[in-house]
């Protein structure tokens, strides 16, 4: 079966008004919560808004349509890493209340998508005090909105090779893989491919342990070789495209988007399967 490895819906999106009894002192000031799922200030829905174009192709710069915040603010930009915040790519500030149109300069953006976070300036004004090796003890934390981070995930690059339907495939069934061996019933890419074996990382292509080139059309009863090492209960099975130096396996897992070597997508879904292999 095909699987979306998309990862958009795991970004907190604002929602209703917030119900924690005691939580907000002042309805227009955002205060900490007893929640540890909540870490950043908490905020209720009608003093804190996010809204923006879930496509915006380009990496320059990005558009914030409109921001409500309940005091002052900072909107912070982040590199997509597998539907979690990674490096930061870009920083703006706002003043508490509404600000339309704010433009996001970017940086080294290495991914298809970002994510857009609302953090408040509680630190030294106007100097953005937030560590992502310490988040909960730093001052400038995110806003939360009914038990969310005020958040949207946006795309600013495309990703990958897109495919017609019926001209990539890939078919292998659960297997124990203790031989060191993974077997591929079928493979069908339109062009000389790559059969691209991941580790599983949380839900998402981990180290790749497996990697074989085949042609054009299809391919029956694949043998993939395995790195020797420690395999997860299943593993990702993709088809990248053959598209840069011919026969030389061109995609870096921290760079994807800048990678010659995508994974091959038809209808919006990647061409991958995963697959138990313990």
């Amino acid at each position: 079966m095909r699987i979306t490895l998309k990862r958009a819906a795991m970004a907190a999106i604002l929602a209703g008004a917030l119900a924690l009894t005691g939580c907000v002192a002042n309805p227009l000031d955002a205060e900490t919560s007893d929640d540890p799922d909540v870490w950043g200030y908490v905020a209720a829905a009608e003093n804190a808004q996010l809204e923006i174009a879930a496509e915006q192709l380009g990496t320059d710069e990005l558009v914030v349509d409109r921001v409500l915040a309940p005091g002052d603010a900072w909107i912070v930009v982040h590199a997509d890493d597998n539907g979690k915040p990674g490096m930061r790519v870009g920083l703006a500030h706002v003043d508490k209340g509404e600000s339309t149109d704010v433009r996001v300069a970017l940086e080294d953006v290495t991914t298809a998508k970002v994510i857009v976070a609302v953090h408040a300036d509680r630190g030294e004004a106007g100097e953005f005090d937030f560590d992502m090796m310490n988040p909960t003890m730093s001052p400038d934390r995110p806003y939360f909105v009914d038990r969310a981070e005020l958040a949207l995930v946006v795309t600013v690059r495309e990703f990958g090779v897109k495919t017609g339907e019926g001209t990539a495939a890939i078919e292998v069934a659960d297997q124990g893989a203790s031989a060191g061996t993974l077997t591929i019933d079928r493979a069908l890419a339109p062009t000389d491919a790559w059969i691209v074996v991941h580790l599983d990382d949380e839900g998402a292509p981990g180290q790749r342990v497996g990697l074989l080139h085949i042609p054009a059309g299809e391919t029956l009863n694949a043998i993939v070789e395995l790195e020797p090492l420690p395999l997860t209960e299943k593993v990702f099975v993709a088809i990248h495209a053959d598209r840069g130096e011919a026969g030389v396996f061109e995609f870096d897992m921290m760079n994807t988007i800048n990678s010659a070597d995508q994974p091959f997508f038809v209808d919006d879904e990647e061409v991958a399967t995963a697959v138990a292999v313990k």
